[in-house]
């Protein structure tokens, strides 16, 4: 019995271990080329959405990741209709889950920078929103896609461009 519950400490203590150091979000990397690529964007980010996304953009309470590993993904991740799997408090998931039409996804997909540029300005906070001008916005979708991996194009990312740029898969 002893032999056994030593193994299962092992098992649970490596698995805290583990854990703990797995880091969501963007990397040191991911989030100094972000800076180098929209020194704006970084700064909008900073004052306007890290407070809700992460400072890493690893999501936090019910603010989803937006950037690392399976941040923006093409479509919404399947949760048995529960939406997004960052969103922690119960009462927003009810209220999200009695308000969406049946069977509509939770958002439309994420293809291109156009798409995070309408999804970032139609469902931010409108708090929030009224302090960010246009440029902001495309700023921070400018930040977003950098810490993702994209190479911005020399001018810059806004209208005439912004839907031939893909969002990469992370």
């Amino acid at each position: 019995m002893s032999l056994r519950f030593a193994y299962a400490s092992s098992a649970a203590l490596c698995l805290a271990f583990g854990c703990a150091s797995t880091k969501v979000g963007a990397t040191p990397d991911d989030l100094a080329r972000a800076r180098s690529q929209s020194a704006a964007g970084a700064t909008v980010y900073a004052n306007a959405c890290a407070s809700c996304h992460g400072g890493r953009g690893e999501g936090l309470a019910s603010a989803p990741a937006v950037m690392g590993p399976g941040a923006l993904p093409r479509y919404p991740r399947d949760m048995g209709g529960v939406g997004d799997p960052t969103i922690t408090d119960p009462q927003l998931i009810q209220i999200q889950a009695q308000t969406r039409p049946e069977g509509a996804a939770w958002r439309d997909p994420f293809r291109n920078a156009q798409d995070l540029y309408t999804f970032t300005t139609t469902h931010l906070p409108k708090s929030r929103a009224a302090n960010l001008k246009d440029a902001d916005y495309w700023a921070v979708v400018s930040y977003l896609l950098a810490a993702q991996g994209v190479s911005l194009p020399t001018g810059g990312l806004g209208p005439s461009n912004a839907a031939s740029i893909p969002i990469p898969k992370r």
